[in-house]
């Protein structure tokens, strides 16, 4: 299984995804395009565990797992 971290700073938000979530899309998330001011994709991640470890050391104040893929 691969998994992808969605880091958000305009919200201070961080997500895990499985890759293939229709939120992350293999890390390409939802929107055609990216200006790379608001966010950053951190992956591919080839274990689970790594993934929140990564996720946690981002510190953002809005950490959890993605509802819909539950990874």
């Amino acid at each position: 299984m691969t998994y992808f971290v969605y880091e958000n700073w305009t919200r201070d938000r961080a997500r895990i995804h499985r890759a293939q979530c229709s939120h992350c899309n293999n890390g390409q998330g939802t929107q055609p395009s990216d200006s790379g001011r608001n966010c950053k994709w951190h992956g591919p991640i080839e274990d689970r565990d790594v993934a929140f470890l990564l996720a946690a050391k981002l510190r953002r104040e809005d950490t959890k797992a993605c509802g819909t893929c539950s990874p």
